[in-house]
């Protein structure tokens, strides 16, 4: 059988899309996105004589050295060793063969080692197979999901074979599940298997991508969670890329790739006057960022002092139209309510007033926190304060939600909800504080009470004591 190639596009492919794969690197792709070249066809598996129960690859090859003998160990203990894909059904041949000639001969279908843009036809030709894959539950189109992706987007344009392809994150012959702890594929492992590629100067360099994606992802509230809490209902990677079909989102995809996991807040954004401003309106990225998300607080109102105003602040020449530039809020810094609406304007005296409805509610909650923790300190039961508190803590988050609407009034239905059930439960606590000072004080009153009491009782002692002595000593002797 002749060494089979995979379908490929000459070089000359749309400059556009070049470009744009080239820069891409964060949000920043802007819409309309350029159309995508179309990926190949998934070839058909590789043909070869029929195993029979034998291997002599395997068996060959693991009497060769340490390092074919490791190659073939990892076969047998990953997924397609374990499941009856052998050597051939990837590398073709004879595996009935001891004999080299027979077992690496074309006549029987010998491909040797894929090159790396066969590799991923050959992945593709088994697992865009609805037959062969059923057993397994697996889905049938990763094969060409990959070919939309920006890394196969940059195989098929530019023959660029430096772009992660299957075995990049799957491995090769240790293939794992990827339900399994261990694989470079599980959800905690995700962004280290990204990092490999992406934290590489050398590799990035010829892209212009930073390499500090990972670095700045691992300090921010989603990879606190996944990489130190474990949790692995946090977004990696591949939440926001994708996987097979990664790329990074348009703008105009944000809101709707955040909201897969954020749909409250989502739905919140979507009534707001940000939403309807097309491609002006501020984004998820716009306030908190992308890698380098941080928890949400009253810091993103306001600059400590504010920026430069200029007419290209908002608007974009020659038309003067609204827009919005990625580079304006690269920094945490720059995520602010005003880098974008002057102090003179309306809008900004309606941010103030927001600002101050949720500073309100977080002042009540503190001092309510403040006369919990005193009382609590004396000894006093204040669960019911506790439980004023946490009313108020979760109107203060629907506060914060609010804030998505853009409306004032939404806002301080829950602020002014939260200051009320803050002020209830810092009532609470000070009639614990009352109590505790009557009760100290009456404990007071109450001890001297049973100290005078036990002087006098002890002065009428004294007294007794003293007569009777008196008394024994004016006593007649005894006859």
């Amino acid at each position: 059988m002749a060494r089979r190639t995979l379908p490929r596009l000459v070089l000359a492919a749309p400059i556009a899309v070049v470009l744009l794969l080239l820069a891409a690197g964060t949000i920043a792709a802007q819409d309309p996105e350029p159309s995508l070249i179309p990926g190949p066809p998934a070839p058909t598996p590789i043909a070869h004589p029929a195993a029979d129960g034998a291997n002599g690859c395997a068996d060959c090859h693991a009497s060769l050295d340490g390092r074919q003998k490791a190659i073939v160990e990892d076969w047998r203990t990953g997924i397609h060793g374990i499941g009856g894909v052998g050597c051939a059904d990837c590398h073709g041949g004879d595996p009935r063969s001891d004999q080299i000639t027979v077992a690496m001969s074309e006549e029987a279908g010998f491909l040797g080692v894929p090159s790396r843009d066969q590799t991923v036809g050959v992945c593709g030709s088994c697992h865009s197979d609805a037959e062969r894959m059923r057993p397994y539950g697996l889905p049938t189109d990763q094969y060409s999901k990959y070919w939309t992706s920006i890394h196969g987007q940059r195989l098929l344009a530019a023959d660029d074979t430096k772009v992660a392809i299957c075995i990049d994150c799957h491995g090769s012959h240790l293939i794992k599940k990827a339900s399994d702890p261990t694989a470079d594929v599980y959800p905690l492992n995700v962004p280290a298997t990204c990092s490999r590629c992406h934290s590489d100067a050398t590799l990035m360099e010829p892209y212009g991508i930073p390499t500090d994606q990972y670095a700045t992802y691992e300090k921010s509230v989603h990879g606190q969670a996944l990489i130190t809490d474990k949790d692995i209902r946090a977004p990696s990677c591949a939440s926001c890329h994708g996987s097979h079909s990664a790329k990074p989102p348009r703008s105009s995809e944000v809101v709707d790739v955040c909201g897969k996991c954020h749909t409250a807040t989502q739905e919140l954004y979507l009534e707001s006057r940000h939403s309807e401003l097309a491609t002006a309106a501020p984004k998820c990225w716009t306030c908190h960022g992308t890698h380098d998300v941080a928890p949400p607080g009253e810091r993103l109102f306001f600059h400590d002092s504010l920026p430069d105003y200029e007419c290209t602040t908002c608007h974009q020449p020659p038309d003067m139209a609204l827009s919005l530039d990625v580079e304006q809020f690269d920094t945490e810094a720059d995520r602010r309510c005003d880098t974008c609406h002057h102090p003179e304007s309306l809008i900004y005296s309606q941010v103030e007033a927001i600002a101050g409805a949720l500073g309100g509610a977080t002042d009540a909650q503190r001092r309510a926190e403040a006369k919990i923790a005193e009382a609590r300190g004396l000894g006093m039961l204040v669960q019911d304060a506790e439980v004023a508190l946490t009313e108020a803590k979760t109107g203060y988050i629907q506060g914060q939600a609010a804030v998505h609407t853009t409306k004032l009034t939404e806002v301080t239905v829950h602020t002014e909800e939260a200051t009320s059930k803050a002020a209830s439960a810092e009532a609470l606590a000070q009639a614990k504080l009352d109590e505790s000072l009557f009760r100290r004080r009456a404990m007071i009153i109450v001890v001297a009470v049973i100290l005078a009491n036990v002087a006098i009782l002890f002065a009428i002692k004294r007294r007794i004591d003293r007569s009777r002595r008196e008394q024994g000593q004016g006593a007649p002797p005894a006859t």
